[in-house]
């Protein structure tokens, strides 16, 4: 076999030896090959990283050079590079270095062993500055969303990881534990709001910036009520350091407050003058507040491939009230089509359905909670609870919002025969 630069792949023989050569010319990274047992490095363009330019070749080349440019906290990732290379494995890393007009250049290392004579080793440097500021944006984004707790109805602190002193919490939470307002004074530690000793917490912590943490809490009002209550714990990276995002439902252990509840609503709805009205006072509900921040309902006529939507809460102020949408990809058709009694979408950023992506993501709706209701026999309506969190409504018990949603629809159908 030849040891040219450019040995024909097998696969490719169909391609223009000039094609490849002018593939390889034109791509926009430093491509490059090592010949393992010789430690020898060969270039197979001419790419010159700017403002690198010939810098880039000699940090391949030299190691003396090579930790003159690296930051000094990057060097252990090039260093497992190139272990990788030596024992012939596929690797990728991304690392930092000085360039010579004094900035920080961004940049990718990748490599794989040539399968077909594996006594060689192909890789690319590549400038990911770009991408590096791509990804930035996102997480700036991600972060400002997830520290945006105030217009959220569902009790939300967020603490501090390693002192565990609250740093924020929301007006549901301030009422629930009875904590005083940001403005007027300091949020207690953790320790002051939970039944728990604090050293259970470490396990659960130590977990969290990769696996989110959801379980049953003791709590304490700051007047030392005590309670329990659901509890989701997530990592929330800010700054330096690392907030824990803590959102409360509590659990209710009060049948009568629970019917209380429900009869209110029902007397709220028949006093509601109009639709709009209705869903405002179903989204007050405890249940609901709990978890959404929004409440959509949508009239099926399946026969003419028709919904109509209307909706209320925050997320969907500037909603358009009565919107026409296809029947085909809806939730409705989806629900008929496998009869399912209830249907929960986690996170509509992973969604398929042109619904999701045509209504909810545009308000920016990540979760949902639908439920059908029937007029002799055919769908007619499906009531659907909305968060703009995604995963509110994992393991929720469907029986949970029957009796709110059930009377909510008993209303509606009420008001249509007033209409009518």
């Amino acid at each position: 076999m030849s040891d040219t630069p450019l040995d024909e792949p097998r696969l490719c023989a169909s391609i223009p030896i000039e094609d490849l050569r002018s593939f390889l010319d034109d791509f926009p990274a430093l491509l490059w090959r090592i010949e393992i047992a010789r430690s020898r490095i060969e270039f197979l363009n001419d790419y010159p990283l700017q403002p690198l330019g010939d810098s880039a070749r000699l940090f391949l080349k030299n190691r003396a050079f090579r930790k003159q440019m690296l930051l000094p906290e990057d060097s252990h990732l090039l260093d497992k590079f190139l272990d990788a290379v030596s024992q012939g494995k596929t690797m990728a890393t991304v690392f930092r270095v000085h360039t010579p007009n004094d900035s920080i250049m961004w940049l990718k290392l990748t490599g794989a062993v040539n399968s077909s004579d594996p006594r060689y080793y192909y890789g690319y440097l590549l400038d990911v500055g770009d991408t590096v500021n791509v990804i930035r944006d996102i997480q700036r984004s991600e972060e400002a969303s997830r520290n945006r707790i105030d217009h959220v109805p569902t009790p939300i602190i967020l603490f501090n990881h390693q002192s565990l002193r609250l740093r924020q919490a929301n007006a549901a939470a301030c009422h629930l534990f009875g904590l005083p307002n940001a403005a007027t004074g300091r949020l207690p530690h953790f320790s002051e709001i939970s039944l728990h000793p604090v050293d259970n917490l470490g396990a659960i912590l130590n977990d969290l910036p990769t696996h989110p943490w959801n379980g049953v809490f003791e709590f304490s009002t700051t007047q030392g009520e005590p309670f329990r209550a659901e509890t989701e714990l997530r990592w929330v990276p800010w700054k330096q350091t690392a907030l824990v995002r803590m959102s409360v439902t509590p659990i209710s252990d009060n049948r009568k407050d629970e019917t209380k509840l429900s009869e209110n609503v029902r007397a709220a709805f028949e006093n509601a003058p109009d639709l709009s009205a209705m869903l405002g006072q179903a989204l007050e509900h405890p249940d609901i507040s709990k978890r959404c921040n929004a409440i959509m309902l949508s009239c099926i006529c399946a026969r003419n491939n028709v919904v109509q939507v209307y909706g209320t809460g925050a997320p969907l102020a500037n909603m358009a009230q009565g919107e026409k949408f296809s029947y085909r990809g809806t939730i409705a058709e989806d629900i008929a089509r496998f009869n399912l009694d209830h249907l929960v979408v986690d996170e509509t950023m992973d969604s398929i359905k042109p619904i999701d992506w045509a209504l909810f993501i545009p308000h920016g709706i990540h979760s949902y909670y639908a439920k059908p209701f029937y007029m002799d026999g055919e769908l007619q309506t499906v009531l659907i609870l909305c968060s703009t969190e995604p995963e509110r409504f994992v393991d929720v018990k469907p029986e949970r919002f029957d009796t709110i949603l059930s009377s909510l629809n008993e209303a509606i159908n009420a008001l249509r025969k007033k209409k009518s």
